[in-house]
């Protein structure tokens, strides 16, 4: 009987599904960007983390503002210390944006988090450089999608990170090139990533297109390319920040081209021009849980 009962056990356990691997489910802001998508919605990507007066790059109050204007995507610059914390800076020397000097390379954080931030007007703030553990923190209950630049790390430390911080959806990942996508979806298929406009390339390499937006660039807005891309379920992102001129037509343009993701640096422009803060936090409820 006990040999019965084992057997039922053991045939019941065959013929049960097999549990869902966390790399297999796609991250939200995919399903976030299908909406947007399909409802025609242009979200707000902030140029390195949306930096002004009194607000520095890559800063943890600049983050927070995000937040309160309705942008939903702040791109932030990630190194990794001499030993082996991840922070968020952009430039590969101190200089400019803290009240340190020199080469960031080499550089332990111990003496890297005794460093205050600099607005972009040379304005020392009370911010220090964040971790990225902290800003993930802030993201995950700003309700912000960090949109990651990678300076000086490797994708199996930033996929990680992303996973022992349980951030998957609350970040995308910045490819560069097709080689960069395949190896990060290599490790975790269901991240978010923005990739080159190379589509055989990339399904050739392995990449999930199904949880990939398109970088359209920095030039022209070609509303056809858009199009055609949609007509194959896929979102697209283009930079602004060489055509911000203080108006509202760059984001109107882009909009109406149907790009789903606008990276920009005048976010207080950008905001006013897509509707307000209230508009956009309206638009980011109705496409996210």
């Amino acid at each position: 009987m006990r040999r019965s009962v084992l057997a039922i056990l053991v045939l019941i356990a065959s013929c049960a599904p097999d549990p869902v691997r966390l790399e297999d489910r796609p991250a939200l802001p995919a399903a976030a960007l299908t909406c947007f998508r399909t409802e025609g919605f242009s979200m707000l990507a902030a140029h390195r983390g949306g930096p002004a007066p009194g607000y520095p790059e890559n800063a943890l109050s600049s983050l927070h503002r995000l937040s309160e204007l309705g942008v939903l995507y702040a791109e932030i610059d990630v190194r990794r210390s001499s030993d082996g914390v991840l922070f968020l800076l952009h430039d590969d020397t101190l200089d400019r944006t803290t009240t340190g000097t020199g080469s960031v390379t080499g550089q332990p954080w111990s003496a890297l988090s005794d460093l205050q931030l600099e607005d972009n007007n040379g304005q020392i703030t009370a911010d220090r450089i964040p971790t990225l553990s902290e800003a993930i923190a802030l993201a995950q209950t700003a309700g912000l999608v960090l949109n990651l630049d990678l300076k000086s790390v490797a994708p199996e430390e930033i996929v990680q990170t992303i996973q022992a911080t349980n951030a998957r959806d609350h970040v995308a990942i910045i490819a560069y090139s097709i080689e960069d996508a395949a190896a990060i979806h290599a490790l975790d298929a269901g991240l978010v990533l923005s990739v080159p406009n190379d589509l055989p390339g990339l399904a050739a390499a392995g990449v999930n297109l199904e949880t990939s937006y398109i970088w359209l660039g920095t030039g022209p807005l070609d509303a056809d390319m858009d199009a055609t891309l949609a007509s194959r379920g896929l979102e697209t992102s283009a930079g602004l920040f060489r055509r911000e001129d203080g108006t509202d037509t760059p984001y109107l343009e882009a909009r109406a081209a149907g790009i789903e993701l606008l990276s920009i640096d005048e976010v207080d422009s950008a905001v006013r021009a897509l509707g307000g803060a209230q508009t956009l936090r309206g638009q980011i409820a109705a496409c996210t849980p």
